[in-house]
């Protein structure tokens, strides 16, 4: 199968926005953390990871900036580099919520699932109602291809932060992979309008409709971001999606190298 164009169908980590220190050192070290987080958002990773190597430079044991640098390098598809950073984070401040989702994912994408789900235990036995841990937690287990347990972290973490977007989002996109379609869709649209949705939303919902059935709404959500020889392609790659039994549908997602979650969403 083709692989799934890189606008769509991305699990939404924003459980590892980067929550600034206000008592980093320096006023360079601020400012260079504050400009690659920026641009870390806009997608722009070359000049992130530059900045976030000038804050270290101010301030090498700056966490933020190691914190940044993980997560841009995760979203790169690089998890060793972003792992090392992480377990920079830990060794110095064991109970870092962020770095600790960070490594989970990052040992995800090394094929090491049993030490992430220890991870993501110990971070939620520390902050039971840490929502951004359940929606890792969730995004993880439907990496595993554990569906209906992601799906139940997702709503756990919907009732504590109801208005969290990529909640919402992934719990939409692992409904519709594991054949709810309809319920996904349900999930989507109020999102579509709603501050903090992108194209990920969209693209997840261009999904859920496709796995609906409804192909010319799918086309329709596509071509808000892709062009129309891309959003035909994508159709295409969905329908035949749609025609596999959920456990292929689920397998041939989980090959995707674009249905890795991106760990640089901001929450």
């Amino acid at each position: 199968m083709a692989p799934i164009l890189i606008a769509g169908l991305a699990l939404a980590l924003a459980a590892c926005g980067t929550d600034l220190d206000p008592a980093a050192k320096g006023d360079d070290y601020s400012a260079s953390v504050k400009q690659a987080d920026e641009a870390r958002k806009v997608g722009d990773f070359d000049s992130a990871i530059s900045l976030y190597g000038r804050a270290l430079q101010a301030n090498p044991n700056g966490v933020e900036a190691k914190l940044g640098l993980g997560q841009s390098y995760l979203t790169l598809g690089l998890p060793d580099e972003a792992a090392a950073m992480f377990r920079d984070v830990l060794d110095k401040r064991a109970n870092e919520q962020t770095a600790r989702r960070g490594l989970a994912m990052a040992m995800i994408s090394m094929g090491q699932a049993q030490l992430a789900e220890r991870q993501l235990e110990a971070a939620i036995q520390a902050d039971p109602r840490d929502y951004r841990t359940l929606n890792a937690y969730g995004v993880m287990l439907d990496m595993m291809g554990r569906h209906a347990e992601a799906q139940a972290r997702y709503r756990q973490g919907i009732e504590l932060a109801p208005d969290f977007v990529a909640l919402r989002s992934n719990y939409g996109l692992s409904l519709a992979i594991s054949g709810q379609p309809q319920e996904a869709i349900n999930q989507l649209v109020p999102l579509i309008g709603s501050r903090g949705a992108d194209g990920r939303v969209r693209q997840n919902l261009a999904f859920a409709y496709a796995m609906n059935g409804d192909l010319e709404a799918s086309l329709q959500v596509s071509r808000k971001d892709l062009d129309e020889a891309s959003a035909q392609r994508q159709l295409q790659y969905f329908m035949q999606l749609r025609a596999l039994p959920v456990e292929l549908r689920s397998a041939e997602l989980r090959r995707n190298p674009n249905f890795f979650p991106q760990a640089a969403a901001s929450g």
